[in-house]
């Protein structure tokens, strides 16, 4: 049963605007990165396509608690959130125009997010995967609320 929940979360954050949140300790005010984590989100980066360069900042001699979307456990140097939602214009105006669209990530969403052990929040709504299925890894993770 509990698959099937985080089957049913998992896909309407691909399909629809939800955004799936769980109760999270820490900031990134004094974390330090885990090297293994950092490079989890480098590989998840390049399946990314980032037409503004959003993640630019993701970069492989940078501390990944400081980059943009990423929470870490203030104690530990975990990650425990990832936002990478897309804040389009059309939320207003139930348009989606040229800039909304090229601000929006696509591309493959990587089976290296399973590295991310403490993730308890992954928002990628309002973003475009072209309609691709459910990845299956995401089985695998667990600990998912709906607000």
């Amino acid at each position: 049963m509990a698959r099937f929940i985080f089957l049913f979360l998992a896909f309407l954050i691909l399909i629809t605007n939800v955004t799936i949140i769980s109760i999270c300790n820490g900031n990134s005010i004094h974390a330090v990165c885990i090297e293994s984590e950092k490079q989890a989100l480098l590989k998840f980066k390049q399946g990314i396509v980032d037409r503004t360069n959003r993640l630019a900042f993701w970069v492989s001699n940078g501390d990944c608690c400081r980059w943009t979307g990423i929470v870490c456990d203030n104690m530990t140097g975990h990650v425990i959130e990832l936002h990478l939602r897309t804040n389009p214009t059309w939320e207003v105006d139930y348009e989606v125009d040229e800039a909304d669209e090229r601000s929006m990530l696509g591309g493959k969403i990587s089976p290296s997010l399973l590295h991310l052990k403490h993730l308890c929040y992954l928002d990628l709504s309002n973003n475009d995967f072209g309609g691709i299925h459910i990845p299956k890894f995401f089985w695998f993770f667990g600990k998912f609320t709906i607000p």
